[in-house]
C-alpha cells in the first residue's frame, strides 16, 4: 500500500481554493477512486463522493521512511 497526496479544486468553493486529501491505494487508480463517484470526463472535470464537482489538480505518491 502506497499514500497518495491528492490536490484538487471545487467549484463551489471560493476562488483559490485548494483541497489536499491523503488516501492509501496500491496504485493511483484506486487512490482517485475512493475519493470521486467516476472518472474525470475528458474537460477534467469530476464528481466527488459527496456530490461537488471539480477538478484535480495533482495526484503524487508519498513515501513513508
Amino acid at each position: 500500500m502506497n499514500r497518495y497526496e491528492i490536490r484538487y479544486t471545487l467549484n463551489d468553493m471560493p476562488e483559490g481554493y485548494i483541497g489536499v486529501t491523503t488516501k492509501w491505494a496500491k496504485d493511483e487508480k484506486v487512490a482517485l477512486k475512493y475519493l470521486l463517484k467516476k472518472a474525470p470526463s475528458k474537460d477534467g472535470l469530476c464528481t466527488f463522493k459527496k456530490g461537488s464537482i471539480g477538478q484535480i489538480i495533482s495526484v503524487q505518491e508519498k513515501n513513508e521512511r
